[in-house]
């Protein structure tokens, strides 16, 4: 049985946590597709720089990669970078349907594993056929990560460094 976090209760753990972000990944996604029309997406992080939250989005259109930034806060596009380079690999696009958590619950579950903590980065990677969260936090000169399984919403690890 999936686990799903309440937008209320996701909420709440983001804005405790001193995560800024006002839009969710599910409509980062959707600004990305929306501004990309046929991409297909391969990769979502969060990432956390000088207090500011942005999405990064990778997507493939006929072999050509994009990486797309997203304002966490306002969903404003920032930056977009074409790499023109033909994949020599196939790309596979990411089915979150097949999730048991977003990267915005898999962040919010990291962050309620312990008080004290903040959102230095997350991304989705794939470990020999398995989706993944690699959720790193800071509380001071501390860091932990926190891998937790995409597909169950299992936490598979968690490490501080």
């Amino acid at each position: 049985m999936k686990k799903i976090l309440g937008s209320a209760f996701l909420a709440a753990i983001l804005s405790a946590t001193s995560l800024q972000a006002a839009i969710t990944s599910k409509e980062a996604l959707n600004i990305a597709s929306k501004n990309f029309p046929g991409s297909s997406v391969k990769d979502i992080e969060i990432d956390v720089k000088n207090g500011e939250t942005f999405y990064k989005i990778e997507s493939f259109k006929n072999g050509v990669k994009q990486e797309i930034k997203i304002d966490a806060v306002n969903g404003q596009i920032v930056k977009v970078e074409n790499k023109n380079k033909e994949h020599i690999l196939p790309i596979e696009a990411v089915d979150f349907s097949k999730f048991a958590l977003s990267i915005d619950e898999a962040v919010a579950k990291a962050l309620a594993l312990e008080a004290g903590w903040s959102l230095d980065g997350a991304e989705l990677d794939n470990k020999n056929g398995v989706w993944i969260y690699e959720i790193e936090l800071e509380r001071g000169i501390s860091e932990k990560k926190v891998i937790i399984n995409a597909q169950t919403g299992e936490i598979i690890g968690n490490y501080t460094k």
